[in-house]
């Protein structure tokens, strides 16, 4: 005799670790087996079709089922009693599977997540809700506010926040198919959608809703990023295009007579008339060359600088202005919220009564609140972001050869200033599609007289 002892796994499937290994032992005929024992046929199995498929298959062994506490057998009484009792089996199994669900659902329904707490939320005791994780979470929001500025791909992104200490619940780093997972889940603003519901939780959210939005719209206008080639040795593969033939150049290494590799850039195929082997130094600087062409001047950076300001502090006002109206709404709500305690302590509001109200109220004032910190976040020193932007534009040629030791970045950076492609026509670079700042640049050249009011700085304003 040999007892197989099933730990933890439901016989709502076929498909248990010692289940299988007890057919399988049956199905040894050195082991002759004649009888599988069961204790009831529910722990045999809670599946009619899994049931009679497995009978089968211990019969073709010449192994008989047995039950200890239920009469069956292979006579008609026997055989129908099975039958039965399998059945029942299987309705029992359907219907603890429906009530078990309508009661997650109305805890759902609630606001409370039942399944495991998703990295960057965590539960402070068992049965509830989550809490972001003090550890966790402010990475979750980083991978959030870094994807909203369209600079990243997954892949980037997840070496990004691996860079700054963010590593899997295994401790390896964090993978690109996890930072989709993450920027895909609502639970992280507070949205629960699953089955047929969708619902605001009832726990603090990581990020707002309105960045998930934002990263959800940033990913369906993001353009597919060129992959990095394997050395990243020719990191303008794909970039540039031919000005003729508008197909994407490639790179490769030629060998010498000597054994020397000697790097060039070139079509992929050579069926254009124009295809040519660009020494790769030489193809480089052309690109070094165009990338300080394009870079804005110091009149136009001044310019800039003095249009982005005048509007900012117009819109500031604006600001000021909701605030206020912001701030004499939560007052009036936190007045309200001290009568419902001042009726509590007279016995007028019960304490579920009590409790119920001041929730409703907290909330209110709680979105009150985000609102204004919202805006508050746009109430930074103007003057020193732009100063900090422009650190970056105008050395652009600088920063694009310094980023020689980081493929990675230094692709993010091109697709910065670059949005699409760049063409190539044999001795230069032009015609490029570019990003909005350098874009202006271009037309600020093109017409002085934009000076005063740059296209594209404020919509709806005609120069």
């Amino acid at each position: 005799m040999k007892v197989f002892v099933e730990k933890g796994e439901s016989a709502k499937t076929a498909e248990r670790t010692e289940f299988i290994n007890a057919i399988s032992f049956c199905s040894d005929k050195k082991n002759a087996v004649d009888y599988f024992v069961v204790y009831k046929l529910d722990r045999f199995a809670r599946n009619q079709a899994d049931h009679i498929t497995v009978r089968q298959t211990l019969k073709k062994y010449h192994t008989e089922l047995k039950s200890v506490t239920e009469p069956i057998s292979d006579s008609p009484v026997g055989k129908m009693m099975e039958g039965i009792l399998s059945a029942f089996a299987e309705f029992d199994n359907n219907v603890r599977t429906e009530r078990s669900v309508n009661g997650m659902k109305e805890r759902i329904k609630q606001g409370i997540w039942v399944w495991q707490a998703p990295m960057g939320y965590c539960r402070t005791e068992k049965g509830t809700n989550l809490t972001p994780h003090p550890t966790y979470a402010p990475f979750i929001k980083t991978i959030f506010e870094e994807y909203a500025k369209g600079i990243h791909t997954f892949d980037s992104l997840a070496k990004y926040v691996t860079d700054r200490g963010f590593t899997m619940k295994n401790g390896k780093p964090a993978i690109p198919q996890l930072i989709e997972k993450i920027i895909r889940n609502p639970l992280y603003c507070g949205r629960i959608k699953v089955w047929d519901i969708e619902i605001k939780g009832k726990f603090e959210p990581i990020i707002s809703e309105r960045l998930f939005d934002q990263c959800q719209e940033s990913g369906k206008r993001r353009p597919k990023t060129p992959r990095l080639a394997k050395n990243s040795d020719f990191p303008l593969r794909k970039l540039a295009t031919c000005e003729f033939c508008n197909k994407p150049l490639t790179g490769s290494k030629a060998t010498g007579r000597q054994g020397q590799k000697y790097p060039y850039y070139h079509h992929h195929k050579q069926n254009c008339e124009h295809a040519a082997f660009v020494p790769k130094a030489h193809f480089e600087q052309m690109f070094v060359e165009y990338l300080q062409e394009i870079t804005p001047s110091f009149k136009f950076e001044e310019s800039f600088k003095a249009i982005v300001l005048d509007i900012w502090k117009n819109n500031f006002k604006k600001f000021d202005e909701e605030n206020e109206q912001i701030k004499k709404a939560v007052s009036v709500l936190e007045q309200k919220r001290q009568r419902i305690f001042d009726l509590h302590q007279d016995k007028t509001y019960t304490d579920q009564e009590f409790k119920d109200q001041k929730n409703l109220l907290d909330d209110k004032i709680k979105k009150h609140m985000n609102l204004m910190h919202e805006k508050y976040d746009k109430e930074f020193k103007m003057d020193a972001a732009l100063e900090y932007c422009f650190d970056f534009v105008r050395n652009t040629a600088s920063t694009w050869v310094k980023l020689a030791k980081k493929p990675e970045d230094r692709l993010c950076f091109q697709k910065m200033v670059i949005s699409e492609n760049v063409q190539f026509s044999g001795n230069k670079f032009g015609n490029a599609k570019l990003t909005p700042i350098y874009n202006l640049y271009q037309q600020f050249l093109l017409d002085k007289s934009q000076l005063v009011t740059l296209p594209g700085v404020e919509p709806g304003l005609q120069p």
